[in-house]
C-alpha cells in the first residue's frame, strides 16, 4: 500500500470543483481497495453556507441509497450514530466493541448494506474549529480487505485533505468582501465576542462600558448583514476580519 501524498495534496488543490477533487480522491481510495464512498455533512456548516445532509455526494448505489432513504436508515444507522460522538476512523465491525450492542434495527441495517456489496466498512468523523462534523464511509464492492491501523491512517489523511478543498471549493464568494470596514474597536469587540466574552466582560477588557460595547455590536451586525454573535465571528473570519 503506498500513497503518494505530495502528489494527493497537489492534485486535489489544482481542482477546480467539487467533483472533480472527489474524482481525485475515489481514485487514491480505489488503490486502497476502497471503491464505494458517501460524503455527509452531519451538521450544517455555517462558513459554507450549507445545511446538513446525508450523501452530497458519493458513489454507493444507486439502489441501495434509494432503499436506505426509503427506509429511514438514516435515524437508525449506528455508523452516523457513532460519526456524531467520536473523531477519526474506525471500522464498522469494530463499532459493537467500541459503541454499543447494536439493536434489532441495527443489526438488519448492517447485514443489508453487506447484502448490497457494501463490505469491508470504515466509518470517519471530522470536525472543523466551529464543532461542525462531517462524516464519511468507505467501503470495497468486493470485499477481502486486511484492515489494518495503516489503512485508517492513510483514509483520515487522504479525507482531511478532501474535506479541506471541499471547504475551500465550496466557500461563499462574498461581494461584500471589499466592501465591508470595521474600525479597530469593533474588530477588537468581535475578536473577543470569538473567545465568548460577554458585552460586560470586553468592556471590563477595553475598559469601555457594557453599552458601548453594545453600540459597537448593532454596528457590526449592521456592516456585516447579519443578526447574531456567531454569524458575524463567523462572517468576520470568512473576510478575514478577524483571525
Amino acid at each position: 500500500m503506498f500513497v503518494d501524498f505530495n502528489n494527493f495534496i497537489s492534485e486535489t488543490n489544482n481542482c477546480k470543483t467539487v467533483e472533480e477533487a472527489f474524482s481525485v480522491w475515489t481514485k487514491e481510495l480505489s488503490n486502497l481497495g476502497f471503491d464505494r464512498v458517501v460524503y455527509s455533512l452531519m451538521t450544517d456548516h455555517l462558513l459554507l453556507e450549507k445545511k446538513a445532509g446525508h450523501a452530497i455526494i458519493g458513489n454507493y448505489p444507486d439502489d441501495w441509497m434509494k432503499y436506505y432513504v426509503e427506509k429511514g436508515y438514516e435515524d437508525i444507522d449506528p455508523v452516523r450514530k457513532y460519526i456524531m460522538i467520536t473523531n477519526g476512523s474506525f471500522t464498522w465491525d469494530s463499532l459493537e466493541k467500541y459503541y454499543r450492542k447494536f439493536s434489532a434495527e441495527e443489526r438488519l441495517l448492517m447485514k443489508e448494506a453487506e447484502e448490497a456489496k457494501l463490505y469491508d466498512g470504515v466509518g470517519l468523523s471530522l470536525s472543523n474549529t466551529f464543532g461542525e462534523v462531517v462524516g464519511m464511509g468507505f467501503a470495497s464492492s468486493s470485499g477481502k480487505i486486511d484492515i489494518t491501523p495503516q489503512h485508517l491512517s492513510t483514509i483520515n489523511l487522504l479525507a482531511t485533505q478532501f474535506y479541506t478543498v471541499f471547504c475551500e471549493l465550496e466557500k461563499k464568494k462574498d461581494p461584500t468582501v471589499y466592501n465591508v470596514y470595521l474600525t479597530p474597536k469593533e474588530r477588537e469587540v468581535l475578536q473577543w465576542c470569538k473567545e465568548g466574552k460577554s458585552n460586560e466582560d470586553i468592556g471590563t477588557i477595553m475598559g469601555i462600558s457594557k453599552d458601548t460595547v453594545a453600540d459597537h455590536m448593532k454596528s457590526i451586525f449592521i456592516k456585516l448583514g447579519v443578526n447574531s454573535r456567531l454569524l458575524a465571528v463567523i462572517k468576520a473570519i470568512r473576510l478575514r476580519i478577524i483571525s
